[in-house]
C-alpha cells in the first residue's frame, strides 16, 4: 500500500480503468479512485471500452467515465482486473503510462503491474477503503457511495461465503460517512428496465438442466437479444437466478456476441468454477467466474459442459 502511495503523490497525471463488461465493483472503485485523486488537485480521467450500465448512471462521477482513451499519462491504475487483456485486448496499458499500478481481489491475478495491489477478500472496493485510510483521506458521502456499491454487488448483497466481519465492518463504516443503503439497494436491484425481465424470461423459459439436476445452464443467441433489444447488462444477476434453483450446484449462462461466446460460472457450495474457466481461457473467482469462446453456441456449449461434468458427476 505505502508504494501505491507514493505513487499516487509522484504522479501529476492519471488515468484509471477498469474490465469490460463492468460490474458494481469495477464502476464503484474507478470513481472513488477518481474523485480521491480530484481533492488531491491530480488530473485524472476514467476509462471503460464498455459505457456504465444504467443501473449505476445514478452514482456521482459516472458520467465523466470515457469510452475512449487520448493523451499520456505519469500513471495508469487499473482496477478489479485480473489480467491486463481485461481492461480492454487492444490496449497495452503501457502505452499509456510510465508506471501501472493493479488494484485487485481475484486469486488468479496475473500481476501484471509494476506495483501490484492484490488482496483476496470481498471486492476491489474493501481494499480501497483500507488504502484510503492509510492514505487519510476523509471519505465523503460521494465516496462512501461508490465504495457501497462495490462491496455490496461484489458479496451478492452481503450474502457469498466471502464476506467477512471486516466486510461487514466496512460497510457500516461507509453507512456512517454518508451512504444510503435503502437507496442504493433500490437503484441496483429494484430498477430493472423492461428488455432486462423479457430476457430473463426468454432465459428461464429456455433453461436446460442435467438429469442429476446438479447443472442447469440456458443459451441467448445474439439474434434473440436482439429481438427483445436487451444489452449486456441486462443479463446482471441471471446466472445466479439459475443457480438458486434447489439442487442446482453449478450454473452457466452462454452468451453469443457478434464473434465470441460469452460464459458466466457460478457455483453454490463445492465446485470451483474458477478452476473450470481457467481450462477455457477465463478466470475468475471459485464461486463466479467467466470466459470467452471463439466458436459456435453449440460447440461451446459442447466443450463447457465436458468441463463442468468433469467436476460435477
Amino acid at each position: 500500500m505505502q508504494e501505491v502511495i507514493n505513487a499516487i503523490k509522484k504522479a501529476k497525471s492519471v488515468i484509471i480503468l477498469t474490465h469490460t463488461d463492468p460490474d458494481g465493483d469495477a464502476i464503484g472503485s474507478m470513481i472513488s479512485v477518481y474523485l480521491v485523486l480530484k481533492g488531491m488537485g491530480k488530473k485524472a480521467a476514467m476509462y471503460c471500452r464498455d459505457t456504465v450500465p444504467e443501473i449505476y448512471k445514478f452514482l456521482p462521477g459516472s458520467g465523466r467515465v470515457k469510452c475512449s482513451l487520448k493523451g499520456r499519462y505519469d500513471l495508469a491504475i487499473a482496477v478489479d482486473c485480473g489480467d491486463e487483456k481485461r481492461v480492454d485486448g487492444g490496449i497495452r496499458l503501457r502505452d499509456l503510462a510510465d508506471m501501472i499500478i493493479n488494484i485487485d481481489h481475484h486469486p488468479d491475478n496475473s500481476k501484471f503491474g509494476d506495483i501490484n495491489l492484490i488482496e483476496k477478500i470481498s471486492s476491489v472496493s474493501e481494499i480501497l477503503f483500507k488504502l484510503f485510510g492509510k492514505m487519510k483521506v476523509k471519505v465523503s458521502k460521494d465516496i462512501a457511495t461508490c465504495l457501497y456499491v462495490g462491496l455490496m454487488t461484489d458479496t451478492g448483497n452481503f450474502r457469498y461465503d466471502y464476506t467477512t466481519a471486516d466486510s461487514l465492518d466496512v460497510a457500516s463504516s461507509l453507512a456512517k460517512a454518508g451512504a444510503k443503503i435503502s437507496r442504493i439497494a433500490m437503484a441496483v436491484y429494484e430498477t430493472k428496465t423492461l428488455s432486462s425481465v423479457r430476457i430473463l424470461g426468454a432465459a428461464l423459459y429456455r433453461l436446460e438442466t442435467s438429469q442429476s439436476g446438479h447443472v442447469a445452464w440456458t443459451l441467448l443467441p445474439k439474434q434473440l437479444m436482439d429481438s427483445l433489444g436487451a444489452k449486456s447488462e441486462d443479463l446482471t444477476g441471471l446466472v445466479d437466478q439459475i443457480r438458486s434453483i434447489k439442487g442446482v450446484e453449478v450454473a452457466v449462462l452462454f452468451r453469443e456476441e457478434e464473434d465470441s461466446i460469452k460464459v458466466n460460472f457460478r457455483s453454490k457450495f463445492t465446485a470451483n468454477v474458477s478452476e473450470i474457466a481457467k481450462k477455457l481461457g477465463g478466470g475468475g473467482h471459485i464461486r463466479a467466474s467467466g470466459a470467452i469462446l471463439k466458436c459456435s453456441l453449440e460447440d461451446a456449449k459442447e466443450k463447457v459442459l465436458a468441463e463442468v461434468f468433469k467436476v460435477i458427476k
